[in-house]
């Protein structure tokens, strides 16, 4: 980014960390937050200020992860593998096809491995009733994005803009009115969000579908061609 980074103090970077670390899971007001402080920070951190800030995020996300009624068991053989729950567990109801909830809870453990991009899982039949929602999933999703805002070895670029992977939760028409879409109440699907344009902070940004942002790299790749 060409605009000049200021220096962020130790306390302004300590507020910033517990800030996070105490909202990331509570379903706090402050999630709402989530997209303004790495807007309010990027600058004002160093490039490996905000990888550490970005890996720090990702393993209070998995933390958190481990109340939820499975356990998501990511291994990693080197340091250099990724760590980035909510893509491990997004990806697996994908790949498994798990359509609701209650599909979800029915497994007991998810492995994943990193190195290997392997899956594998046990289920279970449940015998109690869990106050897991999807909201807990959702709570978490604006926290990836931070983190992926910062994780800039992952970004993508397209000629001059910069572009980073985030997920939302699935878009279906709404029955009887053309051109309308409303949340699914389950599933999540991958987004591209233009550096430039999620930093200046007008409102929510806009973003491109997985599928359109394939498009884009396709049409950039046959132009340099």
């Amino acid at each position: 980014m060409a605009k000049k980074e200021k220096k962020c103090s130790m306390f302004e970077e300590m507020l910033m960390w517990t800030s996070y670390r105490y909202a990331i899971g509570r379903k706090t007001y402050v999630g709402s937050l989530a997209h303004e402080i790495p807007q309010h920070y990027y600058h004002k951190l160093s490039k490996d200020r905000r990888e550490f800030t970005s890996e720090d995020i990702r393993r209070e996300i998995y933390e958190k992860m481990r109340f939820f009624p499975f356990e998501l068991d990511i291994r990693r053989m080197f340091n250099e593998d990724e760590l980035n729950p909510i893509k491990a567990l997004l990806e697996f109801i994908d790949k498994n096809k798990i359509e609701s909830l209650d599909e979800l809870i029915k497994y007991s453990t998810i492995q994943y491995d990193v190195h290997k991009d392997e899956y594998k899982f046990e289920k279970k039949t449940p015998t109690i009733s869990s106050y897991f929602s999807v909201g807990d999933i959702d709570d978490l999703i604006p926290w990836e994005t931070f983190a992926s805002c910062f994780d800039e070895k992952n970004h993508v670029f397209i000629g001059e803009k910069e572009y980073f992977k985030t997920y939302h939760k699935k878009l279906v028409p709404v029955i009887g009115k053309s051109y309308c879409y409303t949340n699914a109440e389950f599933g999540w699907e991958p987004i591209w969000m233009e550096l430039g344009d999620f930093l200046d902070g007008n409102g929510y940004p806009a973003y491109t579908t997985d599928e359109d942002f394939k498009k884009m790299i396709e049409k950039s790749r046959k132009i340099l061609d």
